[in-house]
This record gives structure tokens, sequence and C-alpha cells, in this order.
């Protein structure tokens, strides 16, 4: 494939895959404002303390073999068909699993509605299962169309069922519903759009295989979400589930901009760079492309919503979640460098190295530990600091392999993101001055702030010209038409 073309088939899957991850994320962050304003802080707090739970099914009913899939140059039946019967049989076991646990889970935090909760939503292990192969194909043809409209679709059914179950009166079993129903729709609706059936069973050589390079991607996302949710567990555990759900609200806010729009990019990043992963060169400079990219967008986007953050909870989910407002401010240091992450570690999954990327996160883990036990001694507040501060490190360890095998180090990587960072000190001096200025409503406050923030650094972007701003415009000017006669 040529640069021309892979560039372009890049670019459609960028802009697809944002409509897939915004577009179906913009519909659940409505109905979750929606259901903020209906639904009490303790019922946010009581099922984000079940969720670590269905990460972890999540983690091992893939099995690392939807990545080993996309990796593929080319996907076999015997592939599909041993990752489908695999998955499916991982799923029973969980569910058994799962259900029989429940109320361990009940007495650990002292809450007996979670034993119903926890096998209701039992269920999802399976439905996701199902359309392993599916989505794999999917991504594999960089076609995120499809997969835009079933996002879309299914978020619409599930926000609709969950805002209508709450006003019913239902509480925190609306969001059970919620996570229940979108899971649900996503699998009919991925059959629909491709109904693909097993035609073999389970292969020796594909499993070997796939297993044997997504076995190790599997083990290091069993540990990565697990370190993800484990803060919401010890919060859950130590505190009243109201914090939990005023800690789950804030960093749900935070992933609406930072962690979904690094999902966008990455989703399609791995399997472009996958073509070309024989080809030094090209791979490099698109690594590179893509890092001042996405810092581009990110960097000025976390350092906005810090400034926005209070007439932001107050506009869109009212004054009973105001406590947010300053784990947000905090959570957002950890989602200014998510991306940087993300994109380091795809470099591991695409030149095959799922040996590295396993050993290095469980190197990352034993240092989030330490960060989590020096931080649980100072309160809530010092958890929340020990996040952020174990995210830098997780960084720092992440990018000293990138350097090892691409020869692309630390230090070059800061050189290409720190003019980004500095695009964004113009538009942050002024937002923040504009912010003391009492406007006497945070609808019109937020609107201010946000309209003067995009139009300042868009300004100063045409003026200064970074290359990431180039970047930028390359990637987008096919589909935006304004930018067609900006020159760069």
């Amino acid at each position: 494939m040529s640069n021309s073309s892979l560039s372009q088939t890049a670019l459609k899957g960028v802009l697809w895959a944002s409509v897939e991850k915004f577009g179906g994320r913009l519909i659940q962050f409505v109905s979750t404002i929606i259901l903020a304003r209906i639904l009490l802080p303790e019922d946010f707090g009581t099922i984000a303390m079940i969720m670590i739970i269905f990460a972890v099914a999540s983690s091992l009913i893939d099995s690392g073999f939807s990545q080993a899939l996309i990796r593929e140059h080319k996907i076999s039946e015997s592939d599909k068909s041993t990752t489908f019967f695999i998955n499916f049989t991982v799923a029973i076991v969980l569910i058994i699993t799962i259900w029989f646990l429940a109320p361990m889970v009940s007495k650990f935090y002292e809450k007996e509605i979670l034993t119903d909760l926890v096998r209701f939503m039992a269920l999802t292990p399976l439905f996701f299962s199902l359309t392993i192969v599916q989505r794999a194909h999917f991504v594999h043809k960089i076609n995120f169309r499809t997969q835009a409209y079933i996002n879309l679709i299914s978020s619409i059914l599930s926000g609709g069922t969950a805002i209508y179950s709450a006003t019913q009166g239902l509480g925190v079993w609306a969001l059970a519903i919620q996570y229940v129903v979108l899971a649900f729709s996503n699998s009919v609706l991925f059959w629909i759009a491709n109904p693909w059936i097993p035609k073999k069973f389970i292969s020796r050589e594909s499993f070997n295989r796939l297993f044997g390079f997504g076995s190790k991607l599997m083990a290091s996302g069993i540990i990565n979400v697990t370190f993800v949710q484990v803060y919401k567990v010890i919060i859950g555990k130590l505190y009243e589930s109201s914090l939990l759900g005023f800690y789950a609200q804030a960093e749900n806010i935070k992933n609406v901009v930072s962690e979904n729009l690094v999902s966008v990019v990455a989703r399609v990043n791995y399997p472009t760079l996958s073509k070309v992963k024989e080809d030094t060169e090209r791979l490099e400079d698109a690594f590179k492309k893509v890092l001042r990219f996405t810092s581009y967008l990110i960097f000025p986007a976390m350092l906005g919503l810090i400034l926005v953050a209070e007439p932001l909870v107050l506009t869109l989910i009212g004054e009973k979640w105001i406590a947010s407002v300053p784990i947000i401010k905090v959570l957002c240091f950890s989602g200014m460098i998510h991306h940087l992450q993300v994109i380091n570690l795809d470099i591991l999954k695409v030149l095959g190295r799922s040996d590295l990327f396993l050993k290095l996160e469980v190197i990352k883990k034993i240092g989030v530990t330490i960060s989590i036990i020096i931080g649980i001694n100072f309160g809530f507040w010092g958890l929340i600091v020990a996040q952020v501060v174990s995210s830098y490190i997780s960084l720092f360890i992440n990018m000293t392999y990138t350097a090892k095998l691409m020869g692309y180090g630390r230090i070059e990587q800061f050189m290409d993101i720190v003019p980004v960072f500095l695009l964004s000190v113009p538009m942050l001096i002024i937002v923040f001055l504009l912010g003391m200025i009492s406007f006497g409503s945070s609808a019109l406050e937020l609107i201010v702030l946000v309209t003067a923030g995009v139009l300042i650094y868009f300004l100063v972007s045409i003026i200064i010209k970074p290359a990431s701003f180039k970047d930028a415009v390359y990637i987008l000017r096919p589909k935006l038409k304004f930018l067609k006669h900006l020159k760069v």
C-alpha cells in the first residue's frame, strides 16, 4: 500500500472511528447528564464499586485474540473459528464464576444490593464474546463506518432505556440496565452487520500462534484494568459511596475528552501501523506525526477542562455534583499524558513485542502499588494525587522501550511535544483571566470561556504554524472545507 493510499485509509478510519467513539460517547454522556440530574451520587458510586469485575472479565474474554487477529495480514477461517469458540467458552465460565462470587462482593462492601446487581450484569461477558470476531474483522479492514452506526444505535437504545428506568424510580438499577442493554444491542447489531457463522472448530496451529502473541496482551490488559479500577475499589471500601460517585463522575467527564479521543487514534493507529511494520522509516515517521497530532488536541483540551470544570459541572449536572470539580482538575493532569502512554505501547504491539508489553505492565504496576500505599496514608486526596504521579512514572518507563526499539528516545519525544504544550499557554492565560469575571450564569460563562479558548488556540496556531498544526491540517484538510485554502 502506498503512502498516499495508506494515509487516506487512515484518515477515513480516524474520522469514522471519531464518529463511533465520540458519537456514541456523546450520546452516552448526554444520557449520563440526564441520569445524573435524576439519580443520586450514591447510585453512581454503587455501580462504580463493581465495574472492576466486568473490566477484568472483558480482558479475559478477549484473551488478546482480537489484537492478534488485527495484526495478521490475512485472517483465516481457522483463526476466526478458534477465536470464537475459545472466547465463548471463557465467557460461560466467567458467568458461572461471577454468579457464585456475587455474595462475596456484597459482603466486601457491606451492600446487599450488589449481589443482584452483579448477577444481572454478569450477562454482558457472553454478549461481548459473541462479537469478538466481527469487531476484529472490521478493525482489520479499517472499517469504522459500520461500527460507528452500531455504536450510535446501541448508545441511543441503552441511554433511552436507562433514562426511562430512572424516571420510574429504579435508582441504581437504571445504570445496570444501561450497561446490559448496551452490550446486548451491540452484539445483535454486529451479527446483523456481519452474520458470520464459524465453519470450523478450534485449530491447534491457530491457537498456538494467536494465543502466543495475544496471551501476553491479555495478561497486560488484566493488570492494567485492575489497577485502573482499583482506585474505585479502595474509595468504595474506605469512604462513603457518594464520594465514589463524585470520583466516578469526575473520571467520566475527564475521559470524555482524554481517553476517548486517544482511543479513536489508537484504534486506527494500530492496524494502520501494522501494515507498514517492516518499513522502519515509515513507521517512525507515522509515529512522530501521531504523537504531535494527538498532543495538539489533548493538551489544550485538558488545560481548558481544568479552567472550565466548575461552570461545566454546574451547567450540565447541577449543584449537587459540585464536589466533583476539584477531582476533575487533578485528574486532568494524568489525562494530559494518557495519549503518550497509549501511542508508545502501540509500537510494542506493532513490532510483535507483546513480551515487553507484559514486562512493562508488571514494572509499572509495582510503581503504582507503591504510590497507592504511600498516598492512602494521606486520605482521599493523597490517593488521587498518587494516581496522577504514578501515571507520569509509567510514561517515563514506556518511553524507555520505544527508544530501544526505534531509536526515538524520551528527550526527542519531549522535544517534539513541548512546543505543542507551549502553544496552549496564551489560551491558558486569557481564559484564566476571563474566568475571573462574574458572568451571573454558569452556562454563559462556559460558552464564553470555551469559545474564547478555541479561537485563541486556533489563531496562535495559524500565526506560529508549528509542525503539530501542519500535521493536523494535513490530516483534516480533505474533510474540512475551511482548511483547504489555509496555507501552512
